[in-house]
């Protein structure tokens, strides 16, 4: 494969310096040509016809040379970056230029000829091709800098919005990290009172417990790193932590987990649901008199605009206060979170309804791209 692209490279290198090459040598046969005419007509044209025709092919030859002049120098100037059409449109341009230009002076010379001398007629030839091949060769060097440093200038503005994204999500990624940092010291507290609280009663139960907890921490770990996970993982991890609880609390606490639809496409932000539920049976069921059930359902339903993820934490508890409303454990933690990894595009509502409910919906696709 490198050997071919070798190949291509070289016989593009040998076409390209073919054409440069073919081009000085024709531009200097037609001034000698030229040369030779300028010594053969070398007085004042008042012969007769056959010298006329001769200066005219002399005006002509000049015309070609010049022009072929000024397409090796423009060719020469021209950088190999620039693509095969822009270089064949900048030729084109130049002989369109130099033919008219031709036509026009030797046409225009050819009537001045009958009373003129040849070498001043000449001597505005030279003059007018000079000062149209400087002119023609500054406006390409003129253009040709002014594109280099406009591809310099976009090159730093896209480097620029790189970096600004990067940034950006360095800090978001800093700011979920510090969230969930919040979260596990909490969770961890939480946690250990429920299991001391089982060990002089029940040993054999806080030993499960222990073992519930283990895997809640390493599950918390993981999720840390990875910043999201499947929505059937989250929801078997809210399950381990409802069986932790019902140790403790018993048959006053039953819960039901339900997963509608194709919720294994879902991702979300790892631990999220863990402390509503803990919210639900804190402020909720610890002080509602008789059976308290914790409900955790994920659905994906279509909606215009593609698939969305609707989870719902609700219990048949207390209901929201104002003071728990704003101030339960976690709530302003978790939209925050969400608000962040969802770039705002979720919702989040809490109503009561036999009870306390918060709804969170969110897009399912994108869900589960890591920063």
């Amino acid at each position: 494969m490198s050997m071919r692209v070798f190949f291509t490279y070289l016989k593009k290198w040998l076409r390209e310096r073919y054409y440069r090459m073919c081009l000085l040598p024709s531009a200097m046969v037609t001034m000698v040509l030229t040369a030779f005419a300028f010594m053969t007509l070398g007085f004042p044209m008042t012969g007769g016809v056959f010298f006329k025709i001769l200066a005219l092919i002399a005006f002509f030859t000049f015309s070609i040379g010049s022009l072929l002049i000024v397409l090796w120098g423009i060719w020469s100037l021209l950088p190999l970056r620039l693509n095969r059409f822009e270089r064949h449109l900048s030729s084109i341009f130049l002989v369109i230029v130099g033919v008219f230009t031709g036509t026009t002076v030797t046409v225009s010379m050819a009537a001045q000829l009958l009373g003129r001398n040849f070498y001043d007629v000449v001597r505005q030839v030279m003059l007018f091709n000079g000062l149209l091949t400087l002119i023609v060769i500054s406006l390409m060097v003129i253009y040709e800098q002014m594109r280099t440093r406009l591809e310099i200038t976009l090159a730093q503005l896209k480097e620029k919005e790189i970096n600004e994204q990067r940034l950006l999500r360095l800090k978001t990624q800093a700011e979920l990290s510090s969230l969930q940092a919040k979260i596990n010291p909490h969770f961890l507290f939480n946690s250990l009172n429920s299991i001391a609280s089982l060990v002089s009663i029940d040993p054999r139960r806080a030993e499960e417990a222990v073992e519930m907890l283990s895997k809640l921490l390493r599950f918390s770990l993981r999720s840390s790193e990875k910043r999201v996970v499947l929505l059937r993982d989250e929801f078997d991890i809210v399950r381990t932590y409802l069986d932790l609880e019902k140790l403790r609390l018993g048959h006053r606490l039953e819960y039901q987990i339900e997963l509608i639809g194709d919720v294994d496409k879902g991702c979300v932000p790892g631990m999220l649901l863990q402390p509503l539920v803990e919210n639900s049976i804190k402020h909720g069921l610890v002080r509602k008199i008789g059976k308290g059930t914790v409900l955790v359902r994920a659905s994906v339903e279509y909606e215009e605009g593609g698939d969305i993820c609707r989870i719902i934490v609700a219990d048949n508890g207390c209901g929201w206060t104002a003071k728990s409303r704003v101030g339960g454990i976690g709530i302003a933690n978790i939209k925050e979170r969400l608000n962040l990894y969802f770039d705002g595009r979720c919702s989040i509502e809490q109503y009561n309804r036999d009870g306390a409910v918060i709804e969170i919906t969110f897009p399912v696709e994108g869900s589960c791209t890591v920063f």
